[in-house]
């Protein structure tokens, strides 16, 4: 029988039992769409934590007090330190490395910030000069305060972009005051709207002079120290510059951390992955079903087709013939549960997208053919049973069989 007549056959046969057909094919769709649906989902979540960790920056290093496990890329607990970091260890680094292009100490605190009768809490960073061009972060307004302001602890402040219209309204700040706690610092500049970086909202946040951060929490440590590499290839070198200097200063002894963005996005990385595979393989046990759905209904056609299996053996179609014709339907099942399971999938994934254009979970197309050929493989792995059964059987037996 001709590979054209086999494909009419089951065709014609499959369309004789629409409603049990298109039952059939939505556990394939389901699966197959499952599937596609997953891991475009952790893909997305991919895109969007590589998009947020570009977003403050490129070549980024962090160094942070006390030492942890490398392996981890996670960093040591906050107050885990045995020695303190201090500005003095920045400008160490900053006057030896020679593969950095900026880099800031840092200091954290929380402040009320008043203006007449408009009070907000906000976190404040302490930084240096530098610090802007470290974590990509843009002046909408004014400026960010200089190198002089920092050294001898100037009073200035830059405001976040929701601090500032909810203290001002939409007045122009630069130029006033307002009272960090109960001292009082000269706004030098606005920031542009940045919004939410991996947990953190710029907007909500006030940046001002390392030296004048330490007096305003009454501390002489930094909560650590922000890099920037030259060059994702010089990145290493950077690392190793940093790393000498700052055993150097103690002694030989590594009482701190090192850790760059490439290394936590890979961590980062690794676990989205992870986490898309087990969504895939989850969604795999649908396809099952559906293969599973595929090889019920080949069994009841079977049942229900004996006679004309008989009819044919008996004016001369073979065992092969049968078990061919069989095995196309069940394959035409699964083809069919691919076909719309992925284009459905897919055509989901590209309208979210459009929707929410910030995270991308287009369909790789990696996963689009697998997805599909998988559905494929299920269906001739589910049909071959019921094709071989109905092969065996003799053509007396089929002939009289109510």
């Amino acid at each position: 029988m001709q590979v054209k007549e086999i494909v009419r056959l089951s065709f014609e046969s499959l369309l004789s039992q629409k409603l049990r057909t298109a039952l059939t094919i939505l556990g394939m769709v389901i699966g197959v769409g499952a599937i596609v649906l997953l891991v475009s989902v952790g893909q997305g979540a991919k895109n969007y934590v590589t998009s947020e960790f570009e977003g403050l920056g490129t070549n980024l290093i962090i160094v942070q007090p006390g030492k942890s496990d490398r392996k981890t890329h996670l960093g040591p607990p906050v107050g885990a330190a045995q020695r303190k970091m201090t500005t003095a260890d920045v400008q160490a680094i900053e006057k030896r490395a020679l593969n950095l292009e900026a880099v800031s100490g840092l200091v954290l605190g929380t402040v009320s910030v008043r203006y007449e009768d408009a009070l907000a809490n906000i976190t404040v960073f302490g930084t240096n000069e530098q610090f802007p061009h470290i974590l990509n972060i843009k002046v909408g307004r004014g400026e960010y305060f200089s190198r002089e302001e920092d050294e001898y602890g100037r009073r200035v402040v830059v405001l976040g972009q929701n601090v500032a219209t909810e203290l001002f309204g939409d007045a122009d700040p630069v130029g006033l005051s307002v009272k960090l706690n109960e001292s009082e610092y000269r706004i030098v500049g606005v920031l542009a709207p940045m919004g939410n970086k991996l947990g953190l909202d710029f907007d909500e946040l006030g940046f001002i002079p390392t030296e004048a951060a330490l007096k305003l929490f009454n501390d002489d440590k930094l909560f650590g120290i922000r890099a920037k590499a030259s060059s994702r290839v010089g990145m290493d070198d950077a690392v190793a510059e940093m790393t000498e200097i700052l055993k150097e200063r103690r002694d030989g002894e590594e009482d701190f951390t090192i850790m760059t963005q490439i290394s936590m996005m890979e961590s980062m990385n690794t676990i989205l992955s992870m986490l898309t595979y087990v969504l895939a393989a989850i969604a795999a046990i649908s396809m099952v079903v559906g293969g599973i759905g595929i090889m019920n209904i080949m069994w009841v056609t079977v049942v229900e087709r004996t006679q004309e299996i008989g009819i044919r053996r008996a004016v001369g179609a073979r065992r092969v013939d049968i078990m061919k014709q069989l095995l196309a339907e069940a394959i035409s099942l699964s083809v069919l549960g691919g076909l719309v399971g992925v284009g459905g999938a897919v055509l989901i994934t590209y309208g979210l997208y459009f929707a929410f254009p910030y995270f991308d979970m287009r369909a790789p197309m990696w996963i689009v053919l697998p997805a599909f050929f998988l559905a494929v493989f299920v269906g001739v792995a589910f049909g071959v049973g019921p094709a071989w059964r109905a092969s065996r059987i003799e053509i007396l037996d089929a002939l009289r069989y109510e």
